[in-house]
């Protein structure tokens, strides 16, 4: 699988950085779909069958359950997750229930990058 063929499911509640996140992953060669909080991303994910979703941790419908959920609709997917506060404990809860990384805000995109193509073995 090429770089272009994957498909990455932004959720985050703020535009700023549903925007930001966007504009740098398509210009990596990635597809990218968004969702505002955790009822849109099961119905996005469901309809888009992502390679990558990058959860935000701190929205409305977030955190470990959105996670859990997800991973069971989506077993396939990798999932990131993103926040500016993660404790070393919710990092373990995170990994723990299917996360493949945890990276902090703000988002050093370089690292990001890394992350993504690591978990899709590109």
């Amino acid at each position: 699988m090429t770089i272009d063929q994957n498909k990455i499911l932004l959720v985050d509640d703020e535009a700023k950085v549903c925007e930001l996140f966007s504009r740098f992953l398509t210009t990596q060669g990635f597809l990218v779909q968004t969702a505002s909080d955790g009822k849109m991303a099961i119905v996005k994910a469901e309809e888009y069958k992502p390679d990558c979703i990058l959860l935000d941790v701190r929205m409305p419908y977030g955190g470990l359950k959105l996670l859990s959920c997800l991973r069971a609709k989506q077993p396939e997917s990798i999932i990131i997750m993103v926040s500016a506060i993660i404790e070393v404990d919710q990092v373990d809860d995170y990994l723990n229930n299917g996360a493949y990384a945890c990276i902090e805000k703000p988002v050093n995109f370089g690292d990001l990058l890394q992350q993504i193509k690591k978990g899709l073995k590109l």
